[in-house]
């Protein structure tokens, strides 16, 4: 099973189940990063994932596509998760891009990209309607 085959799989089927397969995916000395933090570490990563899984009342991947290109890869995501501090529990999409980079048939850096306003802010009471509102006017 190639490293792509197991990053696929993880996401896939990603529960608190699977997290003993990350380092089989990431390196020791992994650099994790997203519009919300950064993590060192595969023991970081770990904590990382256990902590998502836990608030999250549901958290789920659709992947779209992947490239691989030698030492790196492109994913092209969809995170479908529902928190019970975000719009009453009820689940949200957020569309996402992930770049990894490869080391000896491990991933030993992944940077995620995605809108922080489709995941959080636009479903938090008052903060919501003020970045839906501000969107329209700045389409106008």
């Amino acid at each position: 099973m190639t490293i792509m085959d197991r990053f696929l799989s993880f996401y896939q089927k990603l529960g608190s189940d699977e997290l003993s397969a990350l380092p089989t995916i990431y390196s020791d000395d992994v650099e994790f990063v997203d519009p919300v933090t950064q993590h060192r570490g595969i023991a970081s990563v770990e904590n990382y994932f256990a902590r998502l899984l836990k608030n999250c009342n549901d958290c789920t991947f659709t992947i779209r596509s992947h490239v691989v290109e030698g030492a790196k890869a492109y994913v092209d995501w969809q995170m479908t998760f529902a928190h019970p501090k975000l719009r009453r529990g009820k689940p949200i999409p957020v569309d996402g891009f992930s770049v990894l980079d490869f080391r000896n048939d491990k991933i030993c850096r992944q940077r995620d990209y995605y809108d922080m306003g489709a995941m959080v802010y636009e479903h938090v009471p008052l903060l919501g309607g003020f970045i839906s509102g501000l969107r329209r006017r700045m389409a106008a």
